[in-house]
């Protein structure tokens, strides 16, 4: 991603969004840059008790509407009224709407039209092409988290930080300048601090990890795991092979080759989740999050 310097206004459609996805979208926006302003909007007293906890943990300010009329909805134009203030007020360039709602289409466009950068986040089967064209990108809720992780999980465990650090370095080419990496890391937790795992710099950080190296006297970061695609799928069809009917759960599947390949990122190979990473192996096919072996002249083994 080009390294620009962005300085985001969040807002969200609050009455539309479930809580779940907060965590994620906080994770995708880190990979941009820092967060300004963050506000969720709607009648805060018919949310879930989880939406606040979710709004408190996050620091997401909660701005309160009655919808005062019938068939009217005042939170939204409250949240487009804030983003056009917030435009002239030039205390952001770029602005995460978090809704799938199509009334917000003209906001977007208006948005751009003065200098904005205007990335949507919602649900794909609800949003328009309209709204999808107006965004200068627009993202869906469904490929932003690894399907094998929980989102309900708000703080990271310590365990983590080698899976988010690789991860981060694999989602930008597998390599990549060591102070946009710090950045990324404290964009997502502000109280990132490599003291904390007992080094002194990120570079002794990420260098404790296998596949990882600086490189450039510390400039840059890079991953090389070493691991053959070959040799996964092989290992892939000898483990549903040996299951009853030849099939097995993906999760359960995902903890197995794990165990055997540590250190393994299905993100190495190109891939945004575990089941498409699977999927493309020839000899085994995925559906509904169970993998089933085929056979030869490619049809199912029951």
């Amino acid at each position: 991603m080009e390294q620009i310097d962005y300085r985001i206004a969040l807002l969200i459609d609050s009455e539309n969004i479930s809580a779940k996805y907060i965590k994620p979208v906080m994770h995708e926006i880190a990979k941009y840059g820092r967060i300004v302003i963050a506000r969720f909007y709607g009648d805060i007293w018919t949310l879930s008790k989880e939406w606040h906890q979710t709004a408190l943990n996050y620091a997401i300010k909660p701005m309160h509407q009655y919808n005062v009329a019938s068939g009217k909805n005042a939170a939204d134009m409250a949240m487009a009224i804030d983003a056009l203030e917030m435009m002239y007020q030039e205390k952001v360039n770029t602005f995460f709407l978090i809704t799938s709602d199509s009334d917000f289409t003209p906001l977007a466009m208006k948005l751009r039209e003065g200098g904005m950068t205007v990335i949507g986040i919602g649900t794909e089967k609800k949003v328009t092409e309209a709204f999808k064209s107006a965004c200068n990108e627009f993202k869906y809720f469904d490929y932003l988290e690894d399907e094998d992780e929980d989102s309900s999980e708000v703080q990271e465990d310590d365990d983590n930080i080698e899976k988010i650090i690789k991860d981060i370095i694999i989602d930008h080419g597998n390599k990549m300048p060591l102070s946009n990496l710090g950045n990324m890391l404290r964009n997502r937790s502000s109280d990132f601090d490599v003291r904390k795992y007992g080094v002194k710099n990120l570079s002794s950080l990420v260098n404790t990890f296998s596949g990882l190296r600086t490189i450039q006297n510390d400039m840059i970061v890079e991953f090389k795991s070493g691991l053959n695609f070959d040799e996964i799928a092989k290992k892939v069809v000898d483990i549903v092979s040996e299951q009853k009917a030849s099939k097995m759960l993906l999760s359960q599947l995902k903890s197995e080759i794990d165990e055997h390949f540590p250190g393994f990122s299905y993100k190495e190979f190109g891939f945004s989740q575990f089941g498409k990473f699977i999927a493309s192996i020839k000899k085994v096919t995925v559906n509904n999050q169970w993998v089933k072996l085929v056979k030869q002249n490619g049809s199912k083994k029951h």
